[in-house]
């Protein structure tokens, strides 16, 4: 604000050397509102207000300039005399001579000014009997045209120029009173009269892209004016963080730009006050040139992407987007370690937007189930997206709803040139369950099943034991995906897309020509990602029954299920043929459970009940000495900030995920109760291998439950959660050993 505004509203603008100084500050530039003078409540402007240093006049001490006669009395002659100076007319010569003058002023002066101070207090010797005088230096500017704008506090309006440092032989002794005093106080004062904090440099602004722009598809549409004292950034999905100068924030086109942000759906986080000058560096700064507003879809997509970026950064597995037309916002989830946490709630607006962009202009050819979003309509897709130094490829799924819909977003590995594949040794396997595993990659046919709920890391294992296959580089491999997940460059593979308004029967005759097709193409090996309807289990079987390995998921849920999906229901398979020892080689069953912190876990006895860990004991045989349980308040080595669960706690106490998994590689006294639909008696035989008890890493005869137990046994993961989301401890049953010895 300028000490100005309170005596120049009268006064015709001056077209001399000292209105061209004046045209150097922001507040001379313009006569808009956020230059004027603010009214406060008692009346009195903002100008009436401002500190004023006590003054006492004397006369100034200076050499006297000697001057041809004739010779008009230049401005820097004036400078050099210390003269007092009326705004005056200058030609270039004397604009030429206060150079020479501010030049001779740097050289005079004692230290760099930018080591020093706005101003510094200065005290100097004076003659015995006389008081020590006081006097406010300022800096000297590298030219004349820099000269600071130091002003008498004359109430009448007389402008006199005070030179900042005056090169006499003698101390100065006399007090000059410079109204930049005033303004460097008025300056440090703004932030804390606006309440705001100050922005210092616009480095320190970390943002996604620039909102207020002045084109037509601009977030924010502002004024070229307005560009220069206000800018709006967006720090994430649909958040906001507003720059604005001392004097705009009072003006009345301040809050007008707030409500547009609003109406956009963007929700400002904060305001900051800064100068003119940090404000011109954000909009010049090279990053927001590459992120610039263009069009409204850009920002919607963008909003997309810093969705999956935060979810990325997390380790999501799956970013949830609910959508329910009877509430206000759409709730934005993450599944991390195996539970879902929110992450945010978005405007509906914004979301559909930013889904709907998404949808139409990102996802990869020929995987889409229609061209544009239809929150009616269940739809699938696959998206290739560059987070960081990362490529992702997101299967893109919705479902309608009643009341509204739902989109599920799986976050895969989508780099093909440098790929990770996760090892079953690195899933949490035992040594048993491994030596299985190895043994389907050396087989000369016939069919591996893993089956599970979904989430539960199918795909990953398929994957892994394509890579595994002996002798891959000798063999002919292929994938068929619906669609493609991960990336199998070491193979290939063939993508299956589905459309919205596709029945099963055409879904299933597209899937059999692919089938057909890939026998006549001299296949070694082939990975089914899925066995969804009798023909495709038809074809399963034909490949497999005819000396080419196969491996393929099935939604059941245990070894037992898998049997009567294939013999049964809407597989319907030959008898024979489920029950012939070169068909099935092995069947899985798998789960995710989330890893327990190792920094925080609580053991085991000191918070579940009694009850419990008597049947632990006595009914399983463990050691609940060892067993811990998750402490939900976390640790910093857990803690998820930034995700809530839907009470408001953050989410913290695990750290990962282990699978637990049933394996069986079918005996003839099994396959002979599977061909008389025994299935009570198959279940028995297989149980009845088991050899070791429930806390040893042999999973022999086991279930993915009492794999479970093993692992809550080794502390690892929490008891509760097999009691609580697989089955209760006092239900389940248990079988005796091959020995016919009992755990308890």
């Amino acid at each position: 604000m300028s000490l100005f505004n309170g005596i120049e509203k009268d006064e015709p603008s001056s077209r001399g050397i000292l209105g061209r100084f004046r045209a150097l500050r922001a507040g001379f530039t313009e006569e808009s509102p956020a230059s004027m003078p603010i009214a406060g409540t008692d009346g009195k402007r903002d100008a009436d207000r401002e500190p004023r240093l006590a003054r006492k006049p004397r006369p100034l001490k200076a050499e006297p300039v000697e001057t041809t006669p004739g010779q008009p009395m230049t401005l820097g002659m004036r400078l050099r005399m210390a003269a007092d100076i009326t705004d005056v007319d200058a030609s270039d010569n004397e604009i030429a001579e206060a150079a020479e003058a501010g030049t001779m002023l740097s050289e005079a002066a004692e230290h760099p000014v930018r080591d020093e101070p706005m101003f510094r207090r200065v005290t100097h010797p004076q003659p015995v009997g006389e008081s020590t005088a006081t006097q406010f230096e300022a800096p000297v500017p590298e030219s004349a045209t820099e000269l600071p704008n130091i002003e008498s506090p004359d109430p009448v309006g007389a402008h006199n120029i005070v030179p900042p440092v005056v090169p006499a032989a003698e101390p100065v002794n006399d007090v000059h009173e410079v109204h930049a005093q005033a303004d460097l106080v008025q300056a440090e004062l703004e932030p804390l009269m606006s309440g705001l904090p100050q922005l210092a440099a616009a480095e320190a602004l970390t943002f996604k892209r620039i909102l207020s722009e002045r084109g037509q598809d601009a977030t924010l549409r502002i004024t070229d004016a307005a560009r220069r004292e206000f800018v709006a950034v967006e720090v994430q999905a649909g958040m906001a963080i507003v720059v604005t100068t001392h004097g705009f924030h009072e003006s009345a086109l301040y809050p007008t730009y707030l409500k547009d942000l609003v109406r956009a759906d963007i929700k400002v986080h904060e305001e900051m006050i800064a100068t003119d000058a940090v404000i011109a560096a954000i909009y010049a700064t090279e990053r927001n040139r590459s992120a610039a507003i263009i069009p409204e879809s850009s920002r919607a997509i963008g909003t997309f992407r810093d969705v999956t970026e935060a979810a990325h950064a997390y380790g999501t597995g799956d970013i949830h987007y609910e959508y329910r037309d009877y509430k206000d916002d759409v709730e934005v989830r993450f599944r991390v370690n195996g539970d879902l946490y929110t992450y945010r709630k978005l405007p509906k607006a914004l979301v559909r937007r930013a889904l709907s962009a998404s949808y139409q202009d990102l996802v990869a050819r020929n995987t889409n189930s229609g061209e544009t979003f239809q929150p009616t309509a269940p739809q699938s897709a696959m998206i290739p997206l560059v987070v960081g130094t990362d490529i992702l490829n997101i299967r893109w799924q919705s479902s309608p709803l009643v009341g509204g819909f739902d989109v599920a977003l799986r976050l895969l590995d989508g780099n093909f040139r440098n790929y990770k594949i996760l090892m079953p040794d690195q899933m949490g396997l035992t040594r048993s369950q491994l030596k299985i595993l190895d043994t389907l990659c050396n087989v000369s046919g016939g069919v591996s099943i893993f089956t599970g709920e979904t989430g539960s890391a199918k795909s990953t294992l398929l994957r892994a034991l394509s890579y595994m296959l002996s002798s891959r580089d000798l063999r002919k491999q292929f994938v068929v995906s619906e669609p493609s997940e991960y990336p199998h460059p070491w193979l290939s593979e063939i993508s299956i897309p589905r459309r919205p308004d596709e029945s099963d029967e055409d879904a299933s005759r597209k899937g059999a020509e692919v089938i057909r097709t890939l026998m006549r193409m001299d296949p070694d090996d082939l990975t089914v990602n899925e066995i969804r309807d009798r023909v495709m289990a038809a074809l399963v079987a034909e490949l497999a029954l005819t000396g080419h390995p196969v491996r393929t998921t099935l939604h059941a849920d245990s070894v037992i299920g898998a049997f009567m999906r294939l013999a049964g229901g809407r597989l319907q398979l030959p008898m024979d043929e489920v029950s012939s020892e070169k068909f099935v080689n092995a069947v899985a069953n798998q789960k995710l459970i989330p890893l327990l912190c190792p920094h925080c876990k609580v053991p085991a006895r000191d918070v579940m009940p009694a009850a419990q860990i008597e049947l632990l004991e006595k009914k399983f045989g463990l050691d609940t000495s060892k067993m811990a349980c998750r402490d939900e308040a976390g640790c910093e080595h857990c803690r998820l900030k930034g995700l809530f669960t839907r009470d408001g706690k953050v989410a913290a106490g695990t750290k990962g995920q282990t699978l637990a998994m049933e394996i069986y590689r079918p005996t003839e006294e099994f396959l002979d109760r599977v061909a008389a639909r025994d299935w009570r008696g198959a279940g028995k035989v297989w149980r009845s291998e088991r050899r070791t008890g429930f806390d040893n890493d042999d999973m022999t005869g086991k279930t993915i439950y009492e794999h479970a137990l093993y692992k809550a046994s080794q502390g690892i993961i929490d008891p509760r959660f097999i009691d609580s989301a697989m089955r209760p401890f006092d239900e389940y049953r248990i079988f005796a050993d091959r020995d016919g010895r009992m755990p308890s």
